[in-house]
């Protein structure tokens, strides 16, 4: 074998962990969709007709939500990843593939968190302590189970742009920070400050930062030119930046509860670490300082089954300034003389006891099994059988629970939320099918009283025909 083959061989490592991680949260994830177990099932369904109709149609268009506009920018972000993402999606039009596209792009970062494990803590073991630094880092999990959401995307390529800035490679920085920009207009100002990571004196980071903002503020000149005309749905980052402008200091929204049971989760197993690489940990300060001041119960949530998404940033520069700590570490052990390996040893596996037992409650918590392969879930809802024969061109629309079941065509609606906004003032007629939840009386009641024949039911819900 060549010896250049040879030294590439440890790159399977990272592969196989990949893989693993992969599998186990992929099974996790279609279980939650298939049983209706999201952490939003409207939300996921919004960006299912979204890609949908990008793939089949080639237009941005939905009819699941309320007040979303029919634009590349539908909530007022910016996504360079979502005309992509929305090509793959048409590979295989299922919310479950959706899901892991998000679930197999967060698992990537095994590779730089392998490169960036060998670069800074050691060669040879280095790698293996990155990846338990990446992908037993509790809060990585949580974040990839969030459905679909682009922000989740940043997460590996944040830590590429880091570790790349780092080694000192121009182009496999600009591309990961590229990469990351692409994942949310948020992305870019902590972006900007990614130069200031490079290592050496002021003047030798200098390069860096300028490259960092080059990067950063030519992609948001480019969005600000391409979206200059949108209108119809504000940005929430300008917005909420608008806010504190008006009022300052910002209104802290969080209570110590919240520190307790959700950001110092943020800081575990070692994560604490980070503390040792304040320059690198920095930009997630910065998305952390926003979390805190987000309105309360606005989207922005601080409970582990609702919208943490945004804490996604945090979890990239977190990660990738434990990974750094560690390494400064083990470089100062050098001055312990003979007591550093076994000094090194004790805190390695220190390391990997404490991860293992803090991160077995999450196991359970998340609902994880160890797989090597994908699973079909036991558990599927029964309303998936009801919809699956109706026809691709029919107009249809249930409750917010089920959106997802309909979401793969151009009409889709909520009755209890988007209808009366898309096709204002048609009511049932607009509809040739309604999957409607037998507890909703007033409803059952309109779509006898308008003829419609039930065709199907299961215990909650009933399909009528109202052609």
């Amino acid at each position: 074998m060549p010896a250049a083959v040879r030294a590439k061989l440890h790159w399977l490592v990272p592969l196989v962990a990949a893989w693993l991680w992969f599998c186990s949260v992929a099974n996790r994830s279609a279980e939650q969709v298939l049983g209706l177990d999201n952490v939003e099932n409207y939300g996921l369904a919004v960006f299912c007709q979204l890609f949908w109709g990008w793939a089949e149609l080639g237009e941005w268009m939905q009819t699941i939500h309320f007040g979303y506009v029919d634009s590349w920018m539908w909530s007022g972000h910016r996504v360079g990843w979502l005309p992509f993402v929305g090509w793959l999606y048409g590979l295989n039009p299922d919310p479950v593939w959706l899901t892991r596209i998000q679930v197999a792009v967060v698992s990537l970062g095994a590779f730089p968190a392998w490169g960036m494990g060998r670069d800074e803590i050691d060669e040879r073991h280095g790698g293996y302590v990155g990846l338990l630094l990446y992908l037993g880092f509790p809060p990585l999990t949580a974040l990839a189970l969030q459905d679909y959401q682009d922000l989740v995307l940043c997460i590996p390529f944040l830590l590429g742009a880091i570790w790349q800035c780092r080694r000192g490679s121009t182009t496999g920085f600009i591309l990961f920070a590229l990469a990351a920009c692409m994942c949310r207009e948020e992305l870019v100002p902590m972006v900007a400050l990614i130069g200031l990571m490079h290592p050496g004196s002021w003047r030798q980071r200098l390069p860096w930062v300028i490259r960092a903002a080059v990067v950063a503020g030519t992609y948001a000149a480019l969005i600000a030119w391409i979206g200059r005309d949108f209108s119809g749905y504000d940005n929430p980052m300008l917005s909420h930046s608008g806010d504190m402008v008006v009022q300052w200091p910002p209104v802290w929204t969080r209570s110590m509860d919240d520190v307790h049971n959700f950001y110092l989760a943020f800081l575990k197993p070692v994560h604490f670490l980070a503390f040792l690489s304040p320059l690198t940990a920095l930009p997630g300060l910065g998305a952390l300082f926003f979390h805190l001041t987000a309105p309360a119960h606005g989207g922005v949530d601080t409970t582990w089954t609702g919208h943490i998404h945004h804490m996604a940033p945090v979890v990239g520069f977190v990660t990738a300034a434990t990974i750094e700590s560690t390494g400064r570490l083990v470089r100062w052990s050098s001055r312990l003389g003979r007591a550093r390996r076994p000094v090194l040893a004790l805190g390695g596996l220190s390391g990997l006891a404490v991860t293992l037992i803090l991160a077995t409650p999450w196991v359970n918590y998340l609902g994880l099994q160890f797989s090597m392969t994908i699973e079909r879930p036991d558990n599927i809802a029964p309303e998936w059988a009801l919809v699956d024969d109706l026809p691709a061109d029919a107009s249809v629309a249930t409750d917010s629970k089920m959106s997802l079941m309909i979401a793969n065509r151009r009409h889709a609606y909520t009755y209890d939320e988007s209808l009366p906004d898309k096709r204002p003032g048609e009511g049932l007629s607009a509809l040739d099918f309604i999957l409607v939840r037998k507890l909703d009386r007033s409803w059952v009641g309109l779509i006898q009283e308008d003829g419609g024949k039930p065709i199907g039911e299961t215990e909650r819900y009933e399909l009528y025909d109202l052609r």
